[in-house]
Formats: C-alpha cells, sequence, structure tokens
C-alpha cells in the first residue's frame, strides 16, 4: 500500500472514483455552505458528489481524514423521486466504501468500518436528496524526520497505474517500517491479506499485532454522546442533520432521536470561518432553535456538554442553551438552566458564561469565565448530594468551580423545551449534547476525549 499520501492526493482520487463512476457526473469540495460548487467553477450536473473535509488525527504511523461525503441528486418538482434518489445516492456511496477496501482505491489508504451514512430529502438550495456519509480515510506514514513528505504535484499521479508506485516503496519500508504495516491493521484488518498477497513477507508479524492495536481507531469510531445514552445530540459538523438556507442554520436534527430542532427565518448564521470550517454561530437578533414539541421526559440530574469558543471582543449576550419547562419560555416557564451570558454589563472582561438553575424566585448560579479566544470543551453537571444539589462547571475535562444549594429550592424539570445558539453575540459552538443524569467521572473523562479525539 502507497505510503505518504497527501489530503491533496486524497481528493484527487475521490474525484477519479467520481469520474469512473457511472451515476455521478460532477465533483466538489470545501465547506458546507459551498455546496452546489463545482471543482472547475462550471455548474453542477447532477448526480453529485461533494466533499467536506471535517479533521485531521494524527497517529504514531497513520493519518485520518475525517470527511463527509455528500451524494447527492436533483428533486423533481413534484418531489416523486425522493426515494429514487436516496437509494442511487446510497448505492454511490456503498461503491465508494468497495472501491477502498476491494477495488480502484485500495492501494492507496483505508477506510474504518462500520461506516454510517445519513439520508436526506429536499436540502439545499438546490433541492436535492441523498445521502451524507461520514468517512474516515487512514493514511500510513510513520514519524520519520528523515523522510521529506512529496511536494503537492501528486494532482496527476491518479492517473498513473497503482503497480508503479507499490512495488518501489512496498519493497523498502516493509522491513524498515514495520510499525506503519501495524496500523493499517488498526482501521481494518483487510489490509492484512493484501500485505500478505502482493510482496509475501511477514504478514504473520502484522497480523499478530494487530490484535492489540485496533482499540484507539475503534474507540474514535465507537465511543460518543449516545454510547452514554445521551437524550438528545446536535452536531454542526454533520452536514447530513442541517438544513442551511441563506446562509441561516433553519432545522438541526438530533442525531440519536431523530428529533428536530427548528428555528424562525434569520436563525443562527452558519459560519464557514469556524472549527473545522463548520460552526454553529450567535449573531445578534439570532432566532433560537428549538424543539418545538418539548418530546423529552423530566429529569431530576443532568450533564451538559459543548464544544465552544468566544472571541472575547465581539458584543457579549450570545446564548448556547436554554432549558425551561411547561412548553414556555422565561419567564413565562420555569428556567432550569442557561449557558451563556446575560449580564451585558461591564463589556469584556466581565461574566459570560453563566449556568443557572432556579424557580421564578430562587436562583442558584455559577458565573465564572473560562479560556477566550481558543475552542473550548466544557460541561455543566448537576446532581442532589446528601440534602443540597450540587452544580459543577468543567473545562477541558477538569471540573472548574462549583456550587451548592438547598434541595427545596432547585427546579425539577418536566417535559423541558430546549433552545439553542440564539441572542446577540458571537459565540461558535461546533456540538453540543445533554444527558438526563449525572455521569460518573469516568464517563465524564471519556465524553472529554470523544471531543478531543474529535477536534
Amino acid at each position: 500500500m502507497e505510503e505518504y499520501v497527501s489530503f491533496h492526493k486524497v481528493l484527487d482520487l475521490l474525484q477519479q472514483f467520481q469520474e469512473n463512476n457511472p451515476r455521478l457526473n460532477s465533483f466538489g469540495y470545501g465547506n458546507l455552505v459551498d455546496f452546489g460548487k463545482n471543482v472547475s467553477g462550471t455548474t453542477v450536473v447532477y448526480p453529485f458528489l461533494f466533499i467536506v473535509p471535517l479533521s485531521i488525527q494524527f497517529d504514531e504511523n497513520t493519518t485520518t481524514y475525517q470527511l463527509t461525503a455528500i451524494f447527492a441528486d436533483r428533486l423533481n418538482e413534484t418531489l416523486d423521486n425522493e426515494k429514487d434518489c436516496v437509494s442511487d445516492m446510497s448505492l454511490c456511496a456503498r461503491d465508494l466504501l468497495s472501491q477502498i477496501k476491494r477495488g480502484d482505491l485500495y492501494d492507496y489508504f483505508e477506510t474504518i468500518l462500520p461506516a454510517q451514512a445519513q439520508p436526506f430529502m429536499e436540502r439545499f438550495n438546490d433541492n436535492v436528496a441523498g445521502v451524507a456519509l461520514d468517512l474516515f480515510i487512514q493514511i500510513f506514514e510513520d514519524i520519520n524526520a528523515c523522510v521529506q513528505y512529496p511536494t503537492p504535484t501528486p494532482s496527476q499521479t491518479p492517473d498513473q497505474p497503482t503497480p508503479t508506485n507499490t512495488s518501489t516503496p512496498t519493497v523498502t519500508p516493509t522491513n524498515t517500517a514495520t510499525p506503519t504495516v501495524t496500523p493499517s491493521n488498526t482501521a481494518t484488518p483487510t489490509v492484512t491479506p493484501t500485505n500478505t498477497s502482493t510482496p509475501g513477507l511477514p504478514s504473520p508479524t502484522p497480523t499478530t499485532t494487530s490484535t492489540n492495536t485496533p482499540t484507539p481507531s475503534t474507540t474514535l469510531a465507537i465511543i460518543n454522546p449516545q454510547t452514554y445514552g445521551a437524550q438528545w445530540w446536535i452536531d454542526f459538523t454533520s452536514a447530513s442533520t442541517l438544513s442551511v438556507f441563506g446562509g441561516n442554520v433553519v432545522t438541526a436534527t438530533d442525531r440519536i432521536g431523530s428529533i428536530v430542532f427548528s428555528a424562525d427565518p434569520g436563525g443562527p448564521l452558519y459560519n464557514a470561518t469556524g472549527y473545522l470550517g463548520v460552526s454553529g454561530d450567535v449573531r445578534t437578533n439570532g432566532t433560537e432553535l428549538r424543539n418545538q414539541s418539548g418530546d423529552f421526559t423530566g429529569y431530576s440530574e443532568f450533564t451538559w456538554f459543548g464544544l465552544v469558543y468566544d472571541d472575547v471582543v465581539s458584543q457579549r449576550g450570545g446564548k448556547l442553551i436554554r432549558t425551561t419547562t411547561g412548553g414556555l419560555p422565561a419567564p413565562g416557564g420555569s428556567l432550569a438552566f442557561l449557558v451563556g451570558d446575560f449580564n451585558l454589563n461591564p463589556y469584556p472582561p466581565g461574566p459570560v458564561w453563566r449556568f443557572q438553575a432556579e424557580t421564578t424566585t430562587t436562583p442558584a448560579i455559577i458565573d465564572s469565565d473560562f479560556t477566550y479566544s481558543a475552542w473550548t470543551a466544557i460541561a455543566l453537571r448537576y446532581y442532589t448530594s446528601g440534602s443540597k444539589v450540587r452544580f459543577e462547571l468543567w473545562e477541558n475535562g477538569v471540573e472548574m468551580t462549583h456550587t451548592e444549594v438547598t434541595s427545596s429550592s432547585v427546579l425539577t424539570n418536566n417535559n423541558p423545551i430546549f433552545s439553542l445558539m440564539f441572542d446577540g453575540g458571537v459565540d461558535f459552538n461546533t456540538e453540543q449534547f445533554f444527558f438526563a443524569r449525572k455521569l460518573t467521572n469516568t464517563e465524564m473523562v471519556d465524553m472529554f476525549t470523544y471531543l478531543s479525539n474529535k477536534y
């Protein structure tokens, strides 16, 4: 298998896949807001493959590119071809995985299975349907200060037959970089048979080693908010869960229960300059994303997580989340908790991140600043401790501060309504998720690890 495949070449190879696929007519890549733009700048011809880069993870012997591959086809005006579009685009997504595992792309990189794809209908300005495939592309390359990486000219390489490159690098690095072969099995054991059959060299060694290695990659793919029973999970980096119109996030769909958080026109701005090119962005007078039906059971304990960014120089006032009971926003309903700034004076530096649980009369507040001008994973944990109710603020895996109040003064929330990303200010948020229980300390660490692995 070829080593040191650059990101540039990965995109070229994915475009080559599109050109060879009989169903797909054009290719593009970029931020989600750029959907509908072809690489050549010409008009998109559907069906269309669009790649959204999300993250790059560097490990000891591998580099993993996380992408969203959107396979989309144009809907008829009568919308009578929705099922056909989703079905055909699902086959194209399956074909891409097949080409990576056993086809034309086999000699360049690996992917992690199982892979998830989310069907969508009536999305984007072109009114398309299809599937969005969450794709992990794994490249084999060791940390080696003596090896110079290729210059970004491999765009022509995809046109070259694979065997030309495979014969040279495979013979040399096989003995020198046995660890390089090892992580190939980290992603999936499919790589082992290839190395065995092609060079006929030490296949037993990587096969044996691989049994101990898969944990990190498997953890990245499996441990997520759903693992510990999150009640809902909104992910602004998952293109298939968002509906974007006119630059605004109109709807965001919960990745666990498919509950839709929706906004009136003028909802939170979708900002292509956020982390990984994807974020929800709270602007002045932004309309909140709200689960209108309140499809959640009551709770007396909870744990909330968010990956957020505040640039400290912009107008204060942005809210990341609040929840109220009885189907009414505060003050008509009882506020359970709020994450954001509701004290605009003085302007920064000042208290921006405030957590509150209250009845209509008795508040319990954590009023604390944390890291500005940097992406920060924060969490709020709320639970009963003896005769008290304890509120804890965590940052990047560490409890920063807490407060306690008598349990009789704190609201037990029933049928809560959650509102996300609204009000003034400029506060970025890539994702947030909520548990209707107290997570253990170990589970807290695992969720912070999930965020740090992804970002």
